[in-house]
């Protein structure tokens, strides 16, 4: 990138002999090799779409088959883009943020969304002290699907807060509460949700065995733990890590949690179930094994209705990539 391609390559051949000194060698020798190799175009369409991309092939046929060939191809551009810095209006200082020279501006699909366009470095003093927080804008969009209801909603799984701060920000007279199991990450969600001046309740527990009363709430909204296929722009290294038996076992704990988190739904109650993946194991085949109705849904960002319900919001310049399942349970 700006670094001398020499220095770059003694560099990591350093910091390899600090960890494996048997294998600097080796690295040397592979990355002077691999600097004198021609680059491949982006732009080449000869290249298959994989290399392009650099997507591995398993997930390039995944996404073809499930958005089609120009989907695809536009979402696995999208996460070859840095991911924009995007706060959450309702609770940040935008005027101290703009006095401070953070450019702002609103985000053109999702209302209440900023986009941070010059001035990073105020912006991420403003998040350290607490005076904004960050969310993706596809986050906020699946948020706003939960729908609005009179009795109890339980955020699930809820940990570090950003969809309870849009829920609760935006629709102060709901009874929410925010549940997450690990005692860290709901302490820095009790941080974030002093952002507002009455946040939901908070509490320690499972999502598997959450203590409530089967029944007992009218909405739901899990979002689930996944491969996070939908955030590669954010995390590339995922793209890498993963592999298809992945798939499987987080399915098998994706359906125990949406299992646990309709039992909680009272008569006429609905479940949004959300992942940030794309890929149909972590989806559309947990969901098909709950006794729930499914109801049509329309997010603020572009998606792909799916056969079954559901939709897919594909990774875009206007945010990550979502799965989501607007599920009723029958009177």
């Amino acid at each position: 990138m700006r670094t001398p391609i020499p220095v770059a390559v003694a560099e990591a051949v350093r910091v390899t002999k600090a960890l494996a000194p048997r294998a600097g060698g080796l690295v040397n020798a592979v990355l002077r090799r691999a600097v004198e190799e021609p680059w491949p175009d982006p732009e080449d369409a000869n290249l298959p779409l994989s290399l392009r991309t650099s997507h591995p092939e398993w997930l390039v046929r995944r996404w073809v088959e499930l958005l089609g060939e120009s989907g695809a191809e536009a979402a696995l551009a999208a996460d070859q883009e840095p991911a924009p810095l995007c706060l959450l209006e309702a609770v940040s200082d935008r005027d101290g943020l703009a006095t401070a020279g953070c450019d702002l501006r609103p985000h053109p699909r999702v209302p209440g969304v900023l986009e941070v366009t010059g001035g990073a470095a105020v912006a991420a003093a403003a998040l350290r002290a607490g005076r904004a927080y960050a969310l993706d804008p596809a986050a906020v969009a699946v948020a706003r699907l939960l729908p609005p209801v009179a009795g109890l909603s339980v955020d699930l799984a809820a940990a570090p807060g950003g969809k309870s701060l849009v829920l609760a920000s935006e629709r102060p007279a709901i009874r929410l509460l925010a549940a997450d199991r690990s005692l860290g990450r709901a302490l820095l969600m009790r941080r974030n949700l002093t952002l507002l001046e009455r946040g939901p309740g908070l509490v320690v527990a499972d999502a598997f065995a959450a203590p409530l009363r089967p029944g007992s709430c009218q909405a739901v909204l899990l979002d689930a733990p996944c491969s996070g296929t939908g955030t590669l722009r954010r995390h590339p290294e995922i793209r890498w890590r993963l592999t298809p038996a992945d798939l499987a076992q987080l399915a098998a704990g994706q359906r125990r949690l949406a299992a646990a988190a309709a039992e909680l739904l009272a008569p006429g109650g609905v479940l949004l179930y959300a992942t940030c993946s794309l890929e149909p194991e972590e989806n559309a085949a947990v969901v098909a094994g709950l006794s729930l109705e499914a109801l049509a849904v329309a997010p603020e960002l572009p998606f792909r209705a799916l056969p079954g319900g559901g939709v897919v919001i594909p990774p875009s310049a206007g945010g990550d990539g979502f799965t989501v399942h607007l599920l009723r349970r029958q009177a």
